[in-house]
């Protein structure tokens, strides 16, 4: 008897429980996270190399003023990690992008210099891979 009761019990509780449902972004959420993996088109402000090490150290900001917020945002949250650059032409490479804290809106990349190579003014396209 007591077997039966603590059978109904569990089968109440089961039922009781909601089910999981699938996780379905609103339009307006998908639309800013699909504008959030847009790239950024950057421009290069400084670059410096290390033959020894093999890497380049390029300080950049956005080309267009309007970019700004994106990219400072981008910066802030993945600060360290790695992104993809485009340059001309259409090849992609990989770098790892640091936020410069002591200049607003300025990034800085560490390229291996094997790879790419990029010099004052040149530009380039900024993403997450």
């Amino acid at each position: 008897m007591l077997k039966k009761i603590l059978q109904a019990v569990m089968l109440g509780t089961m039922l009781s429980i909601p089910a999981p449902m699938p996780s379905i972004a609103p339009p307006a959420q998908a639309a800013s996270i699909q504008a959030a993996n847009q790239p950024i088109i950057c421009s290069v402000m400084e670059s410096f190399e290390e033959q020894k090490l093999g890497v380049q150290a390029v300080v950049f900001h956005q080309r267009d003023k309007a970019d700004g917020p994106r990219l400072g945002d981008l910066l802030l949250k993945h600060t360290g990690e790695e992104m993809e650059i485009e340059a001309s032409g259409g090849r992609r490479y990989r770098a790892t992008i640091f936020r410069v804290k002591s200049c607003f809106g300025r990034g800085l990349a560490i390229i291996p210099t094997n790879r790419l190579k990029l010099a004052e003014n040149d530009g380039f396209s900024l993403r997450l891979p």
